[in-house]
Order: structure tokens, then C-alpha cells, then sequence
């Protein structure tokens, strides 16, 4: 019993040693109290650390703390967040380049912080964030922040000059919808000036535009349709159309009932294309002249509005109305006008 009792207590830890093993238990890790902690200043202060693993992680607890509401973002915005957060998003690290684009992009929606961000600097760090190599969370908030800021022309400019036209097309066919609808939207607003247009066509819009139409997300191919309809206000665009036959597969979609929702966006854009005679022309050799005559008669009144619109858009040139009169289009318009059009 005596060497019993002796070797169970041999095995058993000094008194002494349990109670402090128990203390340093007890005792709070600093990351998990400054990582949760509820007061921002403390977590500002990390984000001039040295070290990635602390960076990404405040950064994370700042976006989650602004997403609370805009009283705090407003109030990480006085401290200086979005300064403070600026130099990681050319991180060595993934994480804390993912972490840091969360936050600025969620200060972003405060109009007083979009001064910082227009800095040529961060608009060329922020398009190196739509490289293929970045993620899916870092490509939406990306895309979702230079939308922010696309709305200037200052802001084109920088994006024109960086090379942000190259990749925003590479994004119109990501798998990812948030990342195409924002990729989609910055393009619209883009295309409003005529460099960015032909910037555009030079990286091949025409093809991802047509790609995207057969997304499965009906306002993805919406967006898809308002962008084409406005980057085609450029000749060029219209001849990169007719050169992959985009008015066939368009026309094609016209006559689909059930993607009747497209129609009116289909015809926009078939109507602008035919403003270009050798795109009429081609239109007649085709068959897709006579596509959108018989869809003039068949469809709804308001779709019969939509093309003939579109019809009488191209019509202010002589020889484009030649080819309509060749191709009998008057005798259509006369028997709407005198069937379902009047009556309405």
C-alpha cells in the first residue's frame, strides 16, 4: 500500500504547478480580446501592424463593425480608417489584401471617403485586384468599389490608363453573379464616354456582352443588353456586332417567348446596329430583316412600338431606306398601323 501510495502521487503534478496551469488558462489570449473587442480605436491601431496574421484579422473586425450601420462607418471614417486600410490592399498577403478591400469598399458607400479612394494610386490598386488570380469575395468587392468611384471622369481616366478595361471584360463572364452585375453596371457607366467605348470594343465587349446573355440571371442579361445598347452608340462596336454575327444570335432570342422579358432591350440594340447601311444590308442578305418585319406583326402593341422605333431610327439615311423599300418593310408598317396599333 505504501509503494502504491508513493507512485500514484509521484505521477500526479505538484499543487503548485496545477493552479498555475489553471491560471495561464484563465488567462485571455491578446489577439481574441483585441479581435473582438467592441471598441474600434483598438482595432485602428492594428491595422499598423507589421505582422499579415493581425492586419486581415482587424481588417475583418473593422468591416464587420461597419456593416452595423452607417453611424459607424461614419465614425471609422473620422478616425481615419480608410487611409489606415489603403496600403494593404497591395498586400503581399491574399488575406489581407481580401480583409482590407472589404472594408474600404464598405466606407466607399459614404460619399465623404470616395476622395481618398480617387487617388490615382488606390484606382491602380484596386484594378490589380480584378486579376484572375484574386478571389471571388476580393473580385466582388473590387468591382463593387470601383463602381463607387466610376461615376467621374477623372475616375475613367485612371481606369483607362491602368488597364482596369481589360479585366472588367474578362469579369462580365464570371461565375460569380454579384461580381458580373457590379462588373456590369461599372461598365455602363464607362461607356458613357467615347475612349472607354473603343476601349472596350478593343477588348472584345461584344463577345462577353454576348456571352452573358445566356446567363441564367435574368437581370444579369438585362444589364448585358443596356450595356450593349450603349457601347454600341460607337461604329466600331457596331462593326465588332456584325463581324461575330451578334444580330443573328439576337434576333434569334426574339424569337423565343419565353425570354419575351429581353425583347425590348434586343430590339434597342438591333435598332441602333441599324443605323450602319452595310449592317442593314447584311441584315437583309441574312434573313434578319425579315426576322424582325414578322416580329413587328406578330407580337404585342408595345413590342410592335419597340421595332418600329427601331425601324424608324435607321430610316434618316436615303440608301437605308432603299433597303427597306426593297425589302417591302412600308407594306408591314401600313398593316400595323391599320390593325392592333390604331385599335389600342
Amino acid at each position: 500500500f505504501q509503494h502504491y501510495y508513493i507512485t500514484n502521487n509521484l505521477r500526479m503534478p505538484p499543487k503548485k504547478k496545477e493552479e498555475d496551469s489553471k491560471k495561464k488558462e484563465e488567462e485571455p489570449k491578446l489577439s481574441e480580446v483585441n479581435f473582438k473587442s467592441k471598441d474600434p480605436q483598438t482595432l485602428y491601431h492594428l491595422l499598423f501592424s507589421k505582422e499579415e496574421n493581425i492586419l486581415w484579422r482587424s481588417c475583418d473586425a473593422l468591416y464587420n463593425y461597419s456593416l452595423v450601420g452607417e453611424q459607424n462607418k461614419t465614425e471609422l471614417l473620422g478616425m481615419g480608417t480608410v487611409k489606415a486600410a489603403i496600403p494593404h490592399l497591395s498586400s503581399t498577403d491574399a488575406a489581407t489584401r481580401r480583409s482590407s478591400i472589404m472594408l474600404v469598399n464598405s466606407l466607399a458607400q459614404i460619399e465623404e471617403s470616395r476622395v481618398e479612394i480617387r487617388e490615382q494610386e488606390v484606382v491602380a490598386a484596386l484594378i490589380n485586384l480584378l486579376k484572375p488570380e484574386e478571389g471571388v469575395m476580393t473580385h466582388e468587392h473590387a468591382t463593387k468599389c470601383i463602381l463607387t468611384i466610376a461615376d467621374q471622369y477623372t475616375t475613367k481616366s485612371l481606369i483607362l490608363e491602368n488597364g482596369g478595361i481589360e479585366l472588367l471584360v474578362q469579369l462580365i463572364t464570371d461565375p460569380d453573379p454579384l461580381v458580373q452585375q457590379n462588373t456590369l453596371e461599372t461598365i455602363e457607366l464607362l461607356s458613357a464616354d467615347c475612349q472607354c467605348r473603343i476601349s472596350l470594343n478593343e477588348a472584345n465587349v461584344v463577345t462577353s456582352l454576348l456571352e452573358a446573355l445566356s446567363c441564367e440571371y435574368p437581370a444579369i442579361q438585362q444589364l448585358a443588353l443596356k450595356v450593349m445598347y450603349s457601347v454600341c452608340q460607337e461604329e466600331c462596336v457596331r462593326t465588332s456586332v456584325k463581324e461575330v454575327n451578334g444580330l443573328e444570335a439576337l434576333l434569334k432570342m426574339l424569337t423565343d417567348e419565353e425570354l419575351s422579358d429581353l425583347h425590348e432591350g434586343i430590339v434597342q440594340v438591333v435598332g441602333v446596329c441599324m443605323l450602319d447601311t452595310d449592317q442593314l444590308d447584311a441584315m437583309k442578305d441574312s434573313g434578319c430583316l425579315l426576322t424582325l418585319a414578322n416580329y413587328v406583326t406578330t407580337t404585342e402593341p408595345q413590342g410592335q412600338l419597340n421595332a418600329l422605333r427601331a425601324i424608324s431610327t435607321c430610316s434618316g439615311k436615303p440608301e437605308n431606306c432603299q433597303i427597306l423599300h426593297d425589302h417591302e418593310i412600308e407594306t408591314t408598317i401600313m398593316t400595323v398601323l391599320g390593325g392592333r396599333i390604331l385599335r389600342c
